[in-house]
């Protein structure tokens, strides 16, 4: 159709989604086509599941369409991060330069339980967070421990509804055992379990959509995914049940 605006991918702009294609893969396919504007997304999985490079690959995705973000990692710093992207061919030094992208290690501050304590506090007035289009928090478990019951929780998705109103989208990742996730899951609009299942070419890591308010096309409800260094992620093609 003509006068169509498209992105960087090549995908047709819906003012209403926040592409994330990528040639390489097909998991903006998979997730009908890209994520809601003005929602929340719950990430949840054991460490290992893969929670970390999907939000990476996320992230990049948007950027590389024409959207910004925001990056709070409790894991890695600026330098680990950076490495880290290259090293699955998500180059986004450009990014970083022009301001698209934001990324805050929490990662030196781990270790003080004060921080620990307020970051809920500290999330929900930090305006310079949400200056962007998406928010990446990674991990949410990490920062709170066993400080996130059902009341800050709560507060929270308040908080975060309030920001999804001004067209904010915000993924989270979180642990199973953490303090406060029952009230997460019911709470944001997408919520997608991570799990790993051995095989006999190795570790088979799984995406299971719970949930997926909004889409824009077809979910699909079961994704099996792999990591290849510089290449990035890679989405099976053949779906085997069980």
């Amino acid at each position: 159709m003509s006068g169509e605006l498209r992105s960087a991918g090549g995908e047709v702009i819906n003012k209403d989604l926040f592409s994330m294609a990528l040639k390489q893969d097909e998991l903006a396919e998979k997730l009908g086509k890209g994520i809601p504007r003005g929602t929340s997304m719950l990430l949840e999985g054991e460490i290992g599941s893969g929670r970390s490079v999907l939000c990476q690959r996320m992230a990049y995705g948007f950027l590389f369409n024409g959207h910004s973000a925001t990056y709070v990692s409790t894991e890695q710093t600026m330098k680990g991060f950076i490495e880290q992207m290259y090293s699955l061919d998500y180059k986004i030094s450009k990014y970083l330069q022009n301001g698209d992208l934001t990324f805050f290690p929490v990662y030196p501050l781990i270790g003080n339980t004060v921080t620990r304590a307020d970051f809920i506090d500290k999330l929900t007035s930090s305006p310079s967070l949400y200056k962007h289009d998406v928010l990446v928090i990674d991990s949410l478990s990490t920062l709170t421990q066993n400080r996130l019951d059902e009341t800050s929780a709560v507060k929270l998705m308040a908080f975060l509804k309030k920001m999804n109103k001004l067209g904010k989208t915000v993924i989270m990742t979180v642990e199973p055992n953490t303090s406060g996730v029952d009230t997460l899951r019911l709470a944001t609009d997408m919520y997608l379990s991570l799990t790993m299942k051995a095989t006999g070419q190795g570790i088979n890591r799984i995406i299971n959509v719970k949930r997926f308010l909004r889409a824009n096309k077809t979910v699909t409800e079961v994704i099996r995914f792999r990591i290849e260094p510089r290449i990035g992620m890679i989405i099976e093609i053949t779906e085997v049940s069980g």
